[in-house]
């Protein structure tokens, strides 16, 4: 009895701080023999109190190389010790925290000259320095250099021997980044579009599409401002890069040619073995781009992978009340990929009662030696074959017996909230998809706008939300301002513009922040996804013209000034700041009608009102009224 009290206990004390979360990922790790503490006051007053190190760690539950790093090292007891023994070691959720991890990859940035990435790990100072930064690491030397047990002990021993050393690179990294943080207002020079276009050109690859080089990210942000730049120029060469981008990605194996959806980047230049992780922005944010590029050329390519997308989101990540999950992992079964890619043997066997089976092989990109780990991740080649569908069925039934990759459940208001967009967007060729998009706005604001305070995100427990960011406020009312606009039900403009105010108040003092509690500053850096604080400002132009409101025009045009060095310095590289720069600049037009109508204006900042047919505005003033809307079109042409 005595050996089976001893054993319970022992079971009961291997979870770590971790194991009351809310956040899968955080749950992932709470069985790891590190004592992971989550992100809180609890973990900084004992580092502080016991003059230990932190070890930061920050992931998300569907990342590939954070859950490599948790097997060699963070499984590892050798290492659990070293950081047991000498640190405080925290876990952070990005999802759940964007803002902070929005604040190391900044420092990581800045330390190395180079975009950051996950696993993200910090270290600093009992008092909360960081005076170390990495990303991934292995857990032993290597060809790499020195791995996370060496690296730890190298640190270990100069904060017991030599702290001055530690402190001193923490005060100056402080010093460093405190000079670094605010850069002065500049005149924006009259050339910034053909700055756009100059540096696009430059820029991208024109063989495969994105930017050149490996690994290629989609970068939906700047695809957006390029498709602005070509609505605005008409430049052929801008089209002609959209084009190629667009196409090679719905062809190649960054899109799942089997099921669906956009995988999150590609590690090579071809856009040809992705990893394989889905995320839930990428897969809102990307079909609303390929149905800009539907309305500029009329492929149905675009429209395909768009819907096709759209589609298994719905059927797949979106829970019984209508709310996208975050994110799918890259592994099942152990291994990446293992759910979405084929052996040329299977694909030869399930095809050999077709009649042109070494032409649908062709067609799908299936070889014998493969393309990931000599297995095939399917691409297209050349036209669709005879008996493509059954392939195609063929080819999920193959899926079918396999284990689907783990789906972080987690439903975050500003990822649900670019889903609303795209659904809208998507409604406008099919209805079905704005009634889906309506649905799951009306369940986001029921479940995530409670007493007046809106949340960030929950996972199962409703009672374990957290408070909302900067991000959520501004694709809320992004996508608000989207559902009045197909709707003209004016309960949606009025609380775009309540969420508005709320946001200023909540976020805004001297400075825009991330937070409520105003300890991260709000920055112009598209990285996974826009801005917050620029897409803040493209709200700001969008509500102020609907409304004819000047003060809400003025506060987006004080953000754009803000950012006025990054306009002029990068245009390409900060987009939509420099959309919110055009939208001001070339003018943001409203134009009143009956009844919501789905029109291709030939033109990127057009707003539409409920009012008489036709009168077209700007925030200052009218310009016409004319029971043709065609009429309307010419002048917007002209401007």
């Amino acid at each position: 009895m005595k050996f089976i009290i001893v054993f319970l206990l022992g079971v009961l004390t291997m979870a770590n701080h971790l194991k009351l979360s809310d956040s899968p990922y955080l749950l992932q790790h709470a069985d790891n023999p590190v004592d992971w503490y989550p992100w809180g006051d609890e973990a900084f007053e004992k580092a502080k109190k016991e003059n230990r190190l932190i070890f930061l760690s920050i992931g998300y539950s569907t990342c590939h190389w954070c859950h490599v790093m948790e097997r060699e090292s963070f499984e590892n007891e050798e290492i659990a010790d070293i950081l047991n023994k000498y640190f405080v070691s925290i876990k952070v959720d990005r999802e759940e925290h964007p803002d902070i991890d929005k604040k190391y990859q900044k420092i990581y940035q800045i330390m190395h000259n180079r975009a950051g990435g996950w696993p993200l790990t910090i270290i600093m100072t009992p008092k909360g320095d960081v005076f170390y930064s990495a990303t991934y690491i292995p857990p032993h030397f290597s060809q790499l250099g020195p791995g996370l047990k060496e690296i730890l002990a190298s640190i270990v021993n100069d904060w017991q021997n030599n702290p001055q050393k530690i402190e001193n690179i923490a005060e100056n990294l402080k010093e460093y980044l405190k000079n670094s943080k605010s850069f002065e207002k500049v005149k924006i020079s009259d050339d910034i579009l053909e700055k756009v276009i100059s540096e696009a050109l430059k820029s991208f690859d024109m063989k495969y599409g994105g930017m050149k080089g490996a690994p290629k990210f989609p970068m939906e942000s700047s695809l957006d401002l390029l498709i602005d730049v070509y609505e605005l120029s008409g430049n052929a060469h801008v089209l002609d890069l959209l084009n190629i981008t667009f196409e090679k990605m719905a062809k190649g194996g960054i899109f799942d040619q089997v099921e669906g959806g956009f995988y999150r980047y590609s590690t090579d230049a071809k856009w040809e073995v992705p990893h394989f992780e889905k995320m839930l922005y990428n897969n809102a944010n990307l079909p609303y781009e390929y149905l800009r590029m539907y309305e500029i050329t009329e492929n149905p390519l675009y429209r395909e992978a768009a819907f096709r997308s759209l589609d298994e989101m719905i059927k797949r990540y979106r829970d019984e009340n209508f709310l996208f999950f975050s994110a799918s992992n890259a592994e099942s079964e152990g291994k990446e990929g293992a759910y979405f890619v084929y052996t040329y043997e299977e694909v030869k066997n399930a095809f050999k009662n077709l009649e042109n089976a070494q032409e649908l092989m062709e067609y799908f990109g299936i070889k014998k030696y493969g393309n990931f780990n000599s297995k095939n991740n399917p691409t297209l080649n050349g036209e669709k074959p005879e008996n493509y569908k059954k392939a195609l069925k063929i080819l999920r039934e193959i899926r079918s017996k396999r284990e689907f990759p783990f789906i972080d459940t987690k439903k975050i208001t500003a990822w649900n909230a670019m889903m609303v967009s795209a659904l809208l967007k998507a409604g406008c060729l099919d209805e079905k998809y704005k009634t889906e998009g309506f649905k799951t706005l009306d369940e986001l604001i029921e479940k995530m706008y409670i007493n007046n305070t809106l949340y960030h995100s929950y996972n199962k427990n409703e009672n374990a939300k957290t408070k909302a960011l900067l991000e959520d406020y501004a694709y809320l009312v992004n996508a608000l301002i989207d559902a009045y606009e197909q709707s003209f039900d004016e309960n949606y403009l009025y609380f775009a513009k309540d969420l508005i105010n709320d946001a200023k108040e909540k976020f805004y003092k001297n400075r825009w922040y991330m937070n409520s509690s105003k300890d991260i500053e709000a920055d112009f850096s598209d990285s996974a996804y826009a801005s917050s604080l620029s897409v803040l400002a493209v709200d700001y132009i969008r509500l102020a013209t609907l409304t004819y409101d000047i003060g809400l025009f003025e506060k987006g045009k004080e953000i754009i000034d803000s950012g006025s060095y990054f306009i002029q310095k990068y245009p390409l590289y900060y987009p939509t700041i420099t959309k919110a720069y055009f939208m001001q600049h070339y003018g943001t037009y409203v134009i009143s009608m009956s009844e919501p109508e789905c029109v291709n204006w030939e033109y990127p900042y057009i707003e539409i009102k409920k009012g008489e047919n036709y009168e077209l505005c700007s925030v200052e003033k009218c310009i016409i009224k004319t029971d043709k809307l065609n009429k309307i079109k010419d002048i917007i042409k002209k401007r």
